[in-house]
């Protein structure tokens, strides 16, 4: 298992590899389940047999069109999705300074972490995580936004997991900065922050400074952060 902090290009290099074998085993399936030969294939998508072949075994250095055509080809899309799976570190995301200017205006009843693991062996981690007597805090930091709802959804889901690590409430905040940028960004969802963020911004800080209960998730505008 390797550690959510591996260098994202030794990881990068181990998943193109393992997807590049993949693909192979898959065209010579769907190739096969057609009726095509190598060469039959090569010829309708307009590329050679040994690029075909390289792409059926696996080889690295065949670029994205091949594969495309070789898939359409044989009646088949080839389709990529990105999926979360590990957590940007807070500093290579230039949003410690976000980080550090709420944990810094905490109050002392709060245990204050950075960047936590939201389950054992989960390459992905909570922003920040206030921990009270009474309930949690947990503090997802967009720096800018770009789809709110997608957004939303991958710090609920973080959320989730974390909920089953302790038994006292946990409330999702987003932290984003205080600008006339972010604010217009966020102006076309206002119906999606009502719903799911009710929680206003100056309540949530009246909670982070003084130590107080918050009755649901909310939104944090965040004015002035320190340099990264």
């Amino acid at each position: 298992m390797r550690s959510w902090r591996s260098r994202p290009a030794d990881v990068g290099r181990a998943r193109s590899s393992q997807l590049a074998t993949w693909y192979g085993r898959e065209l010579r399936v769907a190739r096969v389940t057609t009726g095509l030969t190598q060469a039959q294939l090569a010829r309708l998508a307009g590329v050679s047999q040994s690029e075909t072949s390289k792409a059926e075994r696996g080889a690295l250095d065949v670029s994205l069109s091949v594969r495309c055509r070789l898939a359409a080809a044989c009646g088949h899309e080839l389709g990529w999705r990105l999926y979360p799976v590990a957590t940007v570190r807070l500093r290579d995301s230039g949003q410690l300074g976000i980080a550090q200017a709420i944990a810094s205006a905490a109050h002392p009843s709060w245990q204050v972490r950075l960047e936590v693991p939201v389950a054992t062996g989960d390459l992905r981690a909570a922003d920040l995580v206030l921990t009270g007597t009474e309930q949690v805090l947990h503090i997802e930091i967009e720096r800018a936004v770009v789809d709110l709802q997608a957004q939303l959804r991958s710090a609920q889901l973080k959320r989730q997991e974390l909920a089953k690590e302790g038994s006292r409430p946990i409330h999702l905040i987003m932290a984003v900065p205080d600008t006339h940028s972010a604010r217009r960004r966020l102006a076309p969802f206002a119906a999606l922050i009502a719903r799911a963020l009710p929680v206003r911004s100056r309540h949530v800080w009246r909670s982070i400074r003084h130590g107080g209960a918050l009755d649901g998730d909310g939104i944090l505008f965040v004015r002035r952060a320190p340099a990264d």
